[in-house]
């Protein structure tokens, strides 16, 4: 049953708070702040590891992207910071030339903004892989060059009084420098997991998952030995001692105050220099604090944090709340800030005093309305049966339900404290999830949640249990007509089916390899790649975004699977308007939906496009084109890191935008 499509929509805000940048930076709930970095105009830098993006903080208050799409992705080199995909900027810290290097932690690489604006890669080949650590990386004959070492993950970057790029090397437990002639050396560690070596020199000394890094004034270059819960110092002649912590770990419940630095601690992160009291400020995580190392008096001091985490704030730094101190920066303008990694948020501590300085707590008991509640990185969309509309907001852990009269409020995702779980069997409200992707309701009123190695369904009374686990990335999921699960497994390239009468799983499609193949056969012996969003149209076919493969494949009843969307074809940069869907190029499809007259949507990173019964495609909203001249032309302006779609009973198209943390809606236009 065909219907004529709209010839256009009308965009409109629905749900989380405008993120129009520049923006007032406390309004923002920052996707994972895991660095911080200041440069001499006192513009304060911060990564959200989460998100792909680093934010840029005028001295004004108001905040901006830096660098980063939104779009999760290992961006090439030379290109404008702001069009680069970023995987998970982490530590960051400012040039001598005043460009701000970043560790971007997924792809083991450290990267730099230059002062044109472009990203240049230091250190680091994009691939996390164990290295030929005393030798600079992936040999032990030669030395290697910084973009041709192999990383092992990056615990801490540092700059030395010279200039000199120093990096820790998480996994693989050594410390190494970037010189100046290109290539990279090990200046301290064994490359062994243990500890050993006070007194002697620190090339025969040993880490475990050292992390944290800084200089003094002086040269001495201050680690923090993760897992040894130490902080250790290498002295101008390159001899190690530790300075704070006695080798056994500290826990929350352990009381601190002031007392000898040779006292226990927890596992120590980020280091920072304080030249005002000549202190070394230590961030805790397990422990939920930050501590003072006064290194004259060689005495520890509690400085942040009471032990606990959780939403609740105090304007006294020894009261306060501290979720996994990720990142500290002794500023010039702005005192000491502590970014907390699952706590959404950037605190400033001065004299004694704490306040918000950046992002804010996202889960609350009540929202005033839909358009003010604070949306992390909101992705998975579906409309219920009732016409409601469900939100997954990935990056503040939770599920949303939006009302059709604008009521917002929560069905599923721990409000506080956070990281609490209570499991299976109790309130869904109360229950932690685990990296939740997409969620659906069915007409008897349960919720089914996607999540992590999981999938969750919250019953009529709000209680929340396992439907199954160990699974690979299970992402969309749908009820088909006779009441079974389907749902995609991502990593494992596959798409299940779950009768929960016989509890049997049938793998319909995929074989668990990735790859592009099978159409016109049996959809179980084709190939997908991560797959995600799934769909049924008014006669039952399954519809797949085949997310890697950058297309939209059918099952019929037969069983049997064919691409209807999207091609072998790159990523078409003209417009695809009016021509014959499966021979478009598209790019990754994070999203697709299917309204009541059998016409497709689809979400790409930059558009939405919809395909009408004659099979020809169109763009809804977003990029349309790019001229010969680089300049790209958008209907409605440009979109980017749109993570899920859905469409009600009137045609009515919603998408979030991950980056921005909004649900927006399109409505057809009056004719």
């Amino acid at each position: 049953m065909a219907q004529e499509l709209p010839a256009s929509y009308v965009l409109h805000p629905l749900a989380g708070t405008s993120r129009t940048l520049p923006a007032p930076a406390l309004e923002f709930a920052l996707d994972g702040p895991s660095g911080l970095a200041e440069d001499a105009d006192g513009n304060i830098y911060v990564s959200e590891s989460n998100a792909g993006v680093i934010r840029r903080i005028r001295p004004d208050g108001m905040m901006e992207r830096f660098a980063g799409t939104g779009v999760i992705g290992d961006g090439d080199e030379g290109a404008p910071a702001l069009e680069t995909n970023l995987t998970s900027p982490t530590h960051l810290l400012i040039d001598k030339d005043g460009g701000l290097i970043f560790a971007d932690s997924a792809t083991c690489r450290i990267r730099k903004v230059q002062k044109n604006g472009t990203v240049l890669n230091l250190a680091g080949t994009g691939s996390c892989t164990q290295s030929g650590f005393g030798f600079g990386g992936g040999s032990s004959s030669r030395l290697h060059s910084g973009v041709e070492t192999l990383i092992y993950g990056i615990g801490g970057i540092a700059l030395d009084n010279g200039g000199r790029l120093v990096f820790s090397e998480l996994n693989a437990h050594v410390i190494r420098r970037l010189d100046f002639d290109g290539y990279v050396r090990t200046i301290a560690g064994t490359g062994v997991g243990t500890f050993s070596g006070d007194g002697a020199a620190a090339t025969s000394a040993s880490f475990l998952y050292p992390a944290g890094l800084v200089f003094d004034p002086s040269g001495n270059l201050y680690i923090g030995d993760g897992s040894n819960c130490r902080v250790r110092r290498i002295d101008s002649d390159g001899n190690i001692s530790t300075v704070a912590g006695s080798g056994t770990c500290a826990t929350s419940a352990t009381t601190f105050s002031a007392g000898a630095a040779t006292r226990s601690i927890g596992r120590v992160a980020a280091l920072a220099y304080d030249s005002d009291s000549d202190s070394i400020l230590l961030s805790t995580p397990n422990v939920y604090r930050v501590l003072r190392l006064d290194l004259s008096a060689a005495r520890l001091f509690p400085f942040f944090g009471n032990g606990r985490t959780g939403a609740d704030s105090s304007a006294d730094p020894l009261a306060a709340n501290v979720n996994d101190a990720s990142a500290i920066l002794v500023s010039a303008s702005a005192g000491v800030l502590v970014a907390g990694r699952t706590s959404y948020q950037v605190w400033s501590i001065r004299t004694s005093s704490v306040q918000g300085f950046a992002g804010r707590w996202p889960q609350l008991d009540a929202y005033p309305t839909a358009r003010s509640a604070a949306l992390v990185r909101p992705t998975g969309l579906s409309i219920s049966p009732d016409g409601s509309l469900l939100i997954v907001d990935t990056g503040a852990e939770r599920v949303l339900q939006l009302q059709s009269f604008g009521e917002l409020s929560g069905v599923a995702g721990a409000r506080y404290p956070s990281g609490f779980s209570q499991g299976d069997g109790g309130a869904a409200l109360q229950a932690s999830l685990s990296k939740p992707d997409r969620a659906i309701q069915i007409s008897n009123g349960e919720i089914f949640i996607t999540q992590g190695t999981k999938i969750r369904v919250v019953d009529t009374q709000g209680v929340i249990r396992t439907v199954l686990e160990f699974l690979s990335g299970p992402s969309g999921v749908i009820i088909d007509a006779e009441g079974r699960l389907v749902f995609s497994e991502s990593d494992a390239h596959r798409v299940v089916r779950y009768d929960p009468v016989s509890k049997t799983k049938t793998v319909i499609a995929g074989t668990g390899t990735a790859g592009f193949d099978g159409d016109g056969e049996a959809a179980s012996a084709a190939l997908l790649n991560s797959p995600g969003d799934l769909a049924l149209d008014s006669s039952g076919n399954l519809l797949i975004a085949d997310r890697g493969n950058r297309r939209v494949r059918r099952i019929s009843h037969d069983g049997t699977i064919q691409t209807v969307i999207g091609s072998s074809r790159g990523f078409s940069y003209s417009d695809i308007s009016g021509q014959p869907a499966s021979d478009t190029g598209l790019g990754r499809i994070y999203g697709i939906a299917v309204d009541r007259w059998d016409n497709i949507y689809t979400a790409e990173a930059s558009r939405i496009s919809v395909v009408s019964n004659d099979g020809r495609i169109r763009v809804v909203t977003g990029f349309l084109a790019e001229n010969d001249d680089g300049t790209r032309v958008y209907r409605d302006g440009p979109i980017n890191g749109i993570g899920g779609l859905a469409v009600d009973q009137n045609g009515r198209v919603y998408f979030s935008l991950t980056q921005e943390g909004r649900v927006l809606v399109a409505n057809p236009a009056e004719p």
